[in-house]
This record gives structure tokens, sequence and C-alpha cells, in this order.
């Protein structure tokens, strides 16, 4: 009896080994699926990660150049100027502008 088991026990274990190599193809494919999957996986949320990293630079950037306009233009109005120059002595012109032309012949 031990016999006959231990020849069907190998048949089985023969059978069994033999579908391992006519499937390893397909179990090598399904490998290279998974890999292909997981390193698609990372790309993107490397790519995400990079998104969301350059919109707070965007963000940051346009709040430093909203800034910087800002103070330009207040720098610009013609009462910061006149503080600016007044310790150089400088005045503004009381009297308008002559305006100098030139005779046509």
């Amino acid at each position: 009896m031990t016999s006959f088991q231990d020849k069907k026990t190998t048949i089985f274990r023969l059978k069994w080994v033999e579908w391992i190599f006519v499937n390893l193809p397909f179990v090598c494919y399904l490998v290279l699926l998974g890999v292909i999957y997981i390193s698609n996986a990372h790309s993107s949320e490397k790519a995400l990660r990079r998104i969301e990293a350059l919109k707070v630079e965007v963000k940051d950037t346009k709040w430093h150049y909203m800034n910087l306009q800002q103070q330009l233009e207040y720098g610009g109005i013609q009462s910061q100027i006149e503080e600016k120059v007044e310790h150089l002595g400088l005045v503004p012109n009381q009297k308008p502008p002559i305006v100098i032309s030139q005779k046509e012949e």
C-alpha cells in the first residue's frame, strides 16, 4: 500500500513541477507587469509631489512679485519722492515751466 501511495505522491509532485515549468513564462510576465505597475505608481507619486512643490513656489514668487510692485508704486508717488530728496535740499518748483519754442523762418 505504501508503495502505491509513494508512486501517487511522486507522480503528483512531478506533475506539479511540470506545471510550474510550463507556466514559468506566464509567471515571469506577471512579475514583469507587477514591477512596471509599481514603477509607474512611484513615478506618478513623484510627479505629484513635484507639482505640489512647484505650486507652493509659484504662490510664494507671486506674493514676492506683488510685494515688490507695491513698493515700487508707493516709492514713485510725488510725496514719497519729495521726502527722499528733501535732505538734498531739493524742493518742488513753485513756478510753472517755461515753454521754449524756436521761431520758424
